[in-house]
């Protein structure tokens, strides 16, 4: 992972994705110094995997993110996430997701189901309620 960047981990796009991430104890380390008014200490980050350096960041910056927005976030145990930080990063990762066209659906719908009316270029389906045996 040499020379990657932090910009290069892209924002999950569900909270089945985002919570491993609140979950790792850099996150969560990161998450309560920003809370308890820690400065940034770059030199103890050093010596860390770049992983480990990166999910720190990002706890610091959902910390300022939740401030930002005014919720007061008591966050205790590593391993129970308060649910207002999960309602915060719940909604930004549904908000992530490309928008779904009303009509791609509908054309997802019928190639899956099959369209109602016959196509000229086949013949009709028979419904016969399962496999056909000969």
């Amino acid at each position: 992972m040499s020379g990657i960047t932090n910009n290069r981990f892209f924002g999950a796009r569900s909270w089945r994705e985002a919570r491993p991430v609140l979950l790792h104890p850099r996150f969560f380390e990161g998450f309560r110094d920003y809370v308890d008014g820690r400065p940034f200490d770059y030199r103890r980050l050093d010596g860390w995997p770049l992983l480990d350096q990166h999910r720190y960041e990002n706890g610091r910056e959902m910390a300022a993110e939740c401030r930002a927005a005014g919720l007061m976030v008591r966050w205790a145990d590593r391993t129970r996430i308060p649910r207002g930080l999960k309602e915060l990063v719940a909604e930004r990762a549904r908000a992530r997701r490309p928008a779904r066209r009303r009509s791609a659906r509908i054309n997802t719908r019928e190639t899956a189901v099959g369209s109602a009316a016959p196509s000229p270029d086949r013949p009709p389906c028979r419904s016969g309620g399962g496999r056909s045996g000969g």
